[in-house]
């Protein structure tokens, strides 16, 4: 529950008056025109900034977030990044990472083998793309309770984006995921409510 929040970082109001209530298992799509603070609002439902006031209350204990930024840990492999943050077993993080095509296509014949290649190799050695998907799985494999998307599928082909969002659903039943998008059709994607967040 985001109640009148208040946030300013000295230069003006960021957010002003927010409030906005996801139920337990929804999708809200946050939208509208850069510097509207719609990332500010994430970072304030995380804990990682305080509201000037107002409050964000009945935030669930196990969080995902995929921010703007990859985050990882570029010397470390794509499973040592999920590792270090979930505590997850290997295979578990191997099938997350293959179901996301990053051994080898998602698509590819049952008589290919599997290829891990791409997963012993530090991070910083992939595309922007691959860099992307690792950063959803670690989000993923944390079994969140809410889920928070900051522009998280920025340098997906389509097909991927389809693919990447039908792998968040398989895997976050249950869930509140709180997206931040300027992409109509990635909302749609999404489905759930969709919000500009100047309204608010």
């Amino acid at each position: 529950v985001i109640s009148h929040v208040y946030k300013d970082f000295g230069r003006g109001p960021v957010l002003r008056d927010v409030s906005l209530t996801v139920r337990q298992g929804e999708t809200v799509c946050l939208m509208g025109p850069s510097g509207l603070g719609k990332t500010t609002l994430l970072r304030c439902v995380a804990g990682l900034e305080r509201p000037e006031s107002g409050s964000v209350t009945g935030v669930p204990e196990r969080l995902g977030y995929v921010f703007q930024e990859d985050r990882l840990c570029g010397v470390f492999s794509a499973v040592a990044n999920v590792r270090l943050a979930t505590g997850r077993t290997l295979p578990e993080i191997l099938r997350h990472l293959e179901e996301l095509g990053l051994a080898g296509s998602a698509r590819r014949p049952v008589s290919q083998p599997v290829s891990y290649t791409h997963l012993t190799r530090p991070v910083s050695q992939l595309s922007g793309g691959m860099r992307r998907r690792v950063a959803i799985a670690r989000a993923v494999c944390a079994g969140p309770q809410l889920l928070l998307l900051d522009e998280a599928f920025k340098g997906l082909d389509d097909q991927c984006r389809r693919d990447t969002v039908a792998y968040i659903r398989r895997h976050t039943p249950g869930a509140s995921l709180l997206c931040v998008t300027h992409d109509p059709e990635e909302a749609a994607l999404l489905g759930g409510r969709c919000l500009d967040l100047s309204a608010l």
